[in-house]
């Protein structure tokens, strides 16, 4: 018996417990885990001797070539999933353009699959609506189901570029999610709010970069999450709340007396974890220009500390990156200045720092929950015989100085400089070794589109 790829001398976490044993490889899937001792012949070895082996991570939240007219976000589907590779990622989930009908959904779908051609990672994609669509909750669910796409994103806010879509219509996908297996993504600030302390603001003057923190203050996330929370408990839904920024919004969820775990999943991202609302303060703050913004440093430290508690479920990066000249030329009028930030490749290094080295609850954060949370678990998001094979490989002990990636368009990381542990060392998709010794070893189409079923919480 002859595999196709063995990774020997490791140890296995298999997203519960850790383990040392030997992985074997055939036709894409992980047909054997054996004991350390027992070894077996395979066409391609990897040597794994002080490494973990980890379910490839799933990033559930990126926007490769977003376009927002005048700029777009540099990391393209070629790009952005080199970069995804050398973090180990192996599955990303991007949006299609905002639609306000079930018949626009199809277009965007065949647009976004285009550009997504040359993408290196396997990827799926999350509808988005825009406002207030013309169909109704129950057509866009859907046909959102009829194209493998179970999962939809609505806003908040933004009502001033018409993507705000209002409580009538979340309510009515919260209440039909649960039954018919979709879960509703949500940008939660308070749209009322910034409107009004933006028009406030702008009668002084252009408001700055450094306005942000009061223009989207942390009380516009709190209000909104714990209403959408209160909202998915009261019909058993399916919430997922994207990019929670502050710990204030979490320890508030947490205190609220329901089970609201039944119904809603908090994701939070590295650029939260890591950065403070100081950043804006200092040389080039500029480039920390994000929605939601970073927050004071007390709340970013209550965010890991729920962290740490499993109040937080998974972990997104909202990778969107842009030139630092062009967030330049705009900073004397923040209302003109795209936003976002990279943070794609950073997430392992980010958790396994801030979680002193706990692998089982980092695997769960990067690969098993967000798996479970978006339909592709068991097949993804585990080792285990019958799996598809992927893994990252990490060492979880080396301190490394982080400067920004050589896979990235981008010219800057936020995080330069930055003293994290713990590293990927070799990533393998589909049971080929895609990515080791700091090369990306996918070509361009490498990946494959995922077509997702209906989606069921468990209780």
């Amino acid at each position: 018996m002859i595999f196709d790829l063995a990774l020997e001398n490791g140890v296995i976490c298999d997203g519960t417990e850790l383990f040392p044993a030997n992985v074997y490889v055939r036709d894409e899937i992980i047909e054997l885990i054996a004991e350390k001792n027992r070894k077996f012949q395979a066409r391609q070895s990897v040597d794994c001797s002080g490494l973990f082996l980890l379910p490839g991570f799933i990033d559930p939240h990126v926007h490769f070539e977003l376009n927002l007219g005048k700029y777009s976000s540099r990391d393209d589907f070629d790009s952005g999933s080199a970069l995804a590779l050398s973090g180990g990622v192996t599955s990303i989930i991007d949006f299609l353009d905002p639609v306000s009908s079930a018949e626009e959904l199809q277009r965007a779908l065949e647009s976004r699959l285009a550009l997504a051609a040359k993408s290196r990672v396997d990827y799926s994609f999350h509808v988005t609506l825009a406002g207030n669509p013309e169909s109704c909750a129950s057509e866009i669910i859907d046909k959102s189901l009829s194209v493998g796409l179970p999962s939809i994103k609505v806003f908040t806010t933004y009502s001033s570029s018409g993507r705000r879509t209002k409580d009538g219509m979340l309510f009515d996908l919260l209440s039909l999610s649960r039954s018919r297996g979709v879960v509703i993504l949500a940008h939660a600030e308070n749209d009322e709010l910034i409107v009004s302390r933006s028009t406030r603001c702008n009668e002084e003057r252009p408001f700055s970069y450094v306005d942000l923190p009061y223009m989207r203050p942390t009380i516009s996330e709190v209000a909104e999450v714990a209403k959408l929370v209160l909202f998915s408990n009261s019909v058993h839904g399916q919430l997922y709340i994207v990019h929670v920024s502050s710990g204030e919004t979490v320890r508030t969820i947490s205190s609220m007396d329901i089970d609201w775990k039944k119904s809603t999943v908090l994701e939070t991202c590295p650029q939260y974890l890591l950065l403070d609302a100081s950043m804006l303060e200092k040389s080039q703050g500029f480039l920390n220009t994000y929605c939601p913004p970073p927050r004071e440093d007390v709340e970013r430290r209550i965010l890991n500390e729920e962290l740490k508690q499993g109040n937080l479920t998974t972990i997104g990066t909202d990778h969107c990156p842009f030139l630092s000249t062009e967030k330049e030329e705009n900073v004397l009028d923040y209302r003109t200045m795209p936003n976002g930030t990279g943070s794609l490749g950073i997430s392992f290094s980010a958790l396994n720092t801030i979680l002193d080295g706990d692998i089982v609850k980092t695997s769960s954060l990067l690969s098993t929950n967000p798996a479970k949370a978006f339909g592709l678990y068991p097949f993804r998001g585990r080792i285990a015989p019958g799996s598809l094979a992927n893994l990252a490989i990490v060492d979880r002990d080396c301190v490394k100085e982080y400067s920004k990636s050589p896979f990235t368009k981008s010219d800057h990381t936020l995080f330069e400089g930055f003293s994290l542990r713990g590293e990927v060392k070799t990533t393998v998709l589909r049971g080929r070794v895609v990515f080791h010794e700091n090369r990306v070893l996918a070509d361009p189409g490498n990946g494959r589109v995922i077509t997702r079923g209906p989606v069921f919480w468990r209780d």
